[in-house]
Formats: structure tokens, C-alpha cells, sequence
């Protein structure tokens, strides 16, 4: 079925397609980084972008911003069971640009991490101040201080689901609107990546609470056997350096499997030796691809193509630690023993949860396959071996049935607006085209933009696609919420 889009948006969208060439185009805002991937350059960078500039020049940090005090809400542990009581649940309000006779209401929707607080350094931010809404920011169940119990207390797992982060964010947006707002107005979900996801499934399951939604990078589409990650990932970069990255991992294999070899190895990434081949494969495949979603693919491929092959691991690992931090590569999220052991518990912030809910319900399992970028270690027997030995028999998710419950790449919802970027993986558990004029998909085309870039701040230096994606999204919040 074809779709008839309105003149002007038929030309913001042409306008994206016409603008393809590289730049200095990253854009990345920290809420969207992994809590495992927090503690190098790129976190760094990401939250200098969003600092906001204070008396004399000074800047200051997103939780000095005045306005953003913590607030909690007591929340249903399960909304399918009252009697399980309630737990605190964190949220923000800004009401600084809150034009209280006709603005309308954002809820900021946060995804697998600790909640960074209001999107001031972003675009959100400047988007609703634009509008002279009030901006409501909501901590996901099970992160940050939102806890319904502790993360040992296995048995209480099964309450972290999609279905119970959706009723959260209907029950607090009522809750809102009568304690804060004090009045019916339009209402604007936003999110990027799950919270993306999150933000497109809230507006097809009540469109009744949420008037319009905004899905940065959405993953919808729960995937079992992702090999189209590193598929994507193949598309996007240079032969030269997928051959680079390639040879990394071969020679990983080969150090691995050799004792004396392994420990030497295992010391230049300072990685733990509990951590099993198929976890450090996992490892360091995931810190490449970060790097290229995140629209830092130059900066990987310019640290190891043409490096000579003795110099591989430390140029790699040296990387790994500039982009990510220095934990990154004894990261808990990546050991299957780290995650099964209760001993190791004080590490599990860093994602324990986020590896339940992909073990539970969403997969999104990026496999190596013949010819691809990551080893083959990496596959569907080893996320199920590890799910089990961290959560249980009992656990493993079915995708088939969750996306036919939320719709998978075609969500049954209108009024949603999605965006894409060109070299970002998670792309291909998106929605790719548009499904109707009332959900419309723009893509930023260039080399370089990644994940939820349209999230970050404006930078004069953005690349013009990525500008006009953002004009984009204005003009579909426009003609939705009449603002």
C-alpha cells in the first residue's frame, strides 16, 4: 500500500535523501549509552555536549541544572496483582518553559540504565522548551534507584517485563496530570532505542494517554538470531577495515586456545580469567560494534587498519578502554560467571537486569555467522547457556510470541514519528519504512550518524541530513498536537 504524503513533508523527507556526504556529524546523548560503556571518551564526550552553560561561562552539570531534583512515585509492583504492593519509582519534572494555559506535557521515557535525570543538554529539551511544555523524565523498573527489590532476590525477576514498563508509564502519566498538571493536555512520549521501542508500544497500547509518540532508533522487533546486526555493520564499513576487525577476532580465537598465550592476551585487556571464550568473544565484538553505532566507526577503523599484526590486541584493547573505560573489558555483563554468581552481585548493576529482560522476552542475540564480522563463538546456544546458568531453566524468551503481542517491525500505532540513522545496526530491528502517513520514518543519511542521534543536542556542526531529520520530527509534532 502506498501512503500520500502532505507537500511539505514529501519535501523535508526528499530533502533528508538528497544529503548524503561525510562530516562532523556525531551526535550521542549520554542517556543512551550502556551503563557498562559509561566510564571512557565517549560517555565523557557526550555528557560535555549536554552540559548547559552557567553564570560566566561557567558550565554545569545536568544535576546541578536548577529544576531537577528527584521525585518518587509509588508504582504497583505488578499491575496484574495489587497485592503485591508498591515500590519508589524516580521521575523528574521541569517546568521552567511551562506555559501553563496551553502547553502541552512530555514524558521522557528512560530505557536499560540508570536515568540521567531531565534531558536538559538534549533535544528533547530543547525541543519542549520550544514548545513551553512541562518535561516529565521516568526511571525504567529494576534501574537506577527504581528498584521493586534487590536485584538477588531472583524470584522477583518475573515483574521485570515490557508489560508492567508499559503500564508504569501509563499509571504515572495519570498520576501527572492530576497531581502536577491539573488539567487534560496533550501528552508527547519520547524515547530512544528500547525506550524508543517502549515509547511506540505505549502509544499503540493507549492512545487514549499518549497523544503522539516519538521513537529514537526504536527496536521493536524482537530478534532471536540477530545475524542482521553484523550485517549492517558489514554495509556500513570500509572492506578495509572489516578486514581488520576480522583479523582481531581471528587472532583472538587462535590466542584463546593457546594456555600461555591466553594469559598474556587476557592481561593486555584486563579482563578476568572467569570470563569464557565465547564471553570475551562477546566482548569485544560488542565494543567494536558500539563504536560504529555510535558514530565513532572512523575512530575504530583508523586504530587498527593497517596496524601491523603483533600490534593488534594492544592497539585494540587500548581502544577499547579510550571508548569505553577501563571496566569496560571485565565488564559483568559479558560473563556468563559474573552473571550466575551471587558473589559478583555488586557488579551487576552494570547490567544484570538488561541481560534478564533480552533473556525473558526481547533476544536481540547479534550472532556471528560465516563470513561475518564477530566469531562464531558468539551464537544462540551460548546467550540460552548463559541465560540459563544466570536466571534458570525456566527462562528463555520467545520472540515470536512477544512480537505478535506488540507487533514486531510493524507496530499497530499512528501518530508515532521514527527515526533511523544510517550506519547504526540496530537499524534492522526497527521500523524501516513508513506504515502509514500517521507513522512516518526518517533516516539520517550519512556517514557517521548512529544510534537515537537525533536525541543530542544541536550542534551547528551536525550534518545537514541530521538537521533536517530533527526539522522533521517538529513538523510531524505540529500537525499531531496542533502546537
Amino acid at each position: 500500500m502506498k501512503y500520500c504524503l502532505g507537500a511539505h513533508a514529501l519535501m523535508v523527507v526528499l530533502g533528508l535523501l538528497a544529503v548524503a556526504f561525510s562530516g562532523p556529524v556525531t551526535a550521542l546523548h549520554p542517556s543512551v549509552i550502556p551503563s557498562r560503556a559509561r566510564h571512557g571518551e565517549v560517555y565523557r564526550a557526550a555528557l560535555r555536549r549536554s552540559l548547559k552553560e552557567g553564570s560566566g561561562g561557567q558550565e554545569k552539570l545536568r544535576h546541578d541544572v536548577h529544576n531537577n531534583a528527584a521525585r518518587y512515585y509509588n508504582q504497583r509492583v505488578d499491575h496484574a496483582d495489587v497485592t503485591l504492593g508498591t515500590f519508589r519509582q524516580r521521575w523528574w519534572v521541569d517546568r521552567s518553559s511551562w506555559d501553563a494555559n496551553s502547553g502541552p506535557a512530555i514524558l521522557l521515557v528512560n530505557g536499560e540504565g540508570t536515568a540521567p535525570g531531565l534531558p536538559d543538554g538534549g533535544f528533547v529539551g530543547e525541543y519542549g522548551k520550544s514548545v513551553k511544555a512541562i518535561i516529565f523524565s521516568l526511571e525504567h523498573r529494576y534501574y537506577g534507584e527504581s528498584m521493586p527489590a534487590p536485584l538477588t532476590n531472583r524470584s522477583m525477576l518475573k515483574y521485570l517485563t515490557v508489560e508492567n514498563a508499559l503500564a508504569d508509564l501509563q499509571a504515572f502519566k495519570k498520576y501527572a496530570e492530576k497531581k502536577v498538571v491539573k488539567k487534560k493536555v496533550k501528552w508527547l512520549i519520547v524515547g530512544g532505542s528500547y525506550a524508543g521501542a517502549l515509547s511506540a508500544w505505549a502509544r499503540a497500547k493507549y492512545p487514549g494517554d499518549f497523544d503522539a509518540a516519538w521513537s529514537s532508533s526504536g527496536v521493536v522487533n524482537a530478534i532471536f538470531d540477530y545475524e542482521a546486526f553484523d550485517g549492517h555493520l558489514l554495509k556500513v564499513l570500509p572492506s578495509s577495515c572489516a578486514a581488520a576487525v576480522r583479523t582481531v577476532f581471528g587472532k583472538f580465537s587462535k590466542a584463546y586456545d593457546n594456555p600461555n598465550r591466553r594469559a598474556k592476551m587476557m592481561k593486555t585487556f584486563g579482563t578476568p580469567n572467569y570470563f569464557t571464550k565465547p564471553d570475551m568473544a562477546w566482548m569485544l565484538a560488542d565494543g567494536a560494534a558500539m563504536a560504529i553505532q555510535y558514530g565513532y566507526k572512523d575512530k575504530l577503523c583508523s586504530s587498527i587498519e593497517f596496524t601491523e599484526e603483533r600490534e593488534l590486541f594492544r592497539r585494540y584493547a587500548e581502544l577499547m578502554k579510550l571508548l569505553w573505560g577501563e571496566e569496560f573489558t571485565r565488564s559483568c555483563y559479558y560473563s556468563t560467571e559474573c552473571l550466575s554468581n551471587p558473589s559478583y552481585s555488586e557488579s551487576w548493576k552494570e547490567g544484570y537486569a538488561w541481560a534478564y529482560q533480552c533473556c525473558s522476552q526481547l533476544a536481540y542475540w547479534q550472532t556471528g555467522f560465516p563470513g561475518g564480522l564477530r566469531p562464531r563463538e558468539v551464537n544462540t546456544s551460548y546467550f540460552m547457556y548463559q541465560c540459563r546458568a544466570a536466571f534458570g531453566e525456566a527462562i528463555l524468551p520467545d520472540t515470536y510470541a512477544f512480537n505478535k503481542k506488540h507487533g514486531g517491525a510493524h507496530p499497530d500505532a499512528t501518530r508515532v514519528v521514527a527515526t533511523q540513522a544510517l550506519d547504526d545496526p540496530w537499524l534492522t530491528a526497527g521500523v524501516k519504512k513508513a506504515l502509514s502517513e500517521d507513522y512516518p520514518v526518517i533516516t539520517a543519511q550519512c556517514n557517521g550518524c548512529g544510534h537515537c542521534g537525533d536525541l543530542a543536542a544541536t550542534n551547528p556542526l551536525n550534518h545537514p541530513s541530521l538537521k533536517a531529520q530533527r526539522r522533521a520530527v517538529k513538523f510531524y509534532l505540529k500537525q499531531w498536537l496542533g502546537i
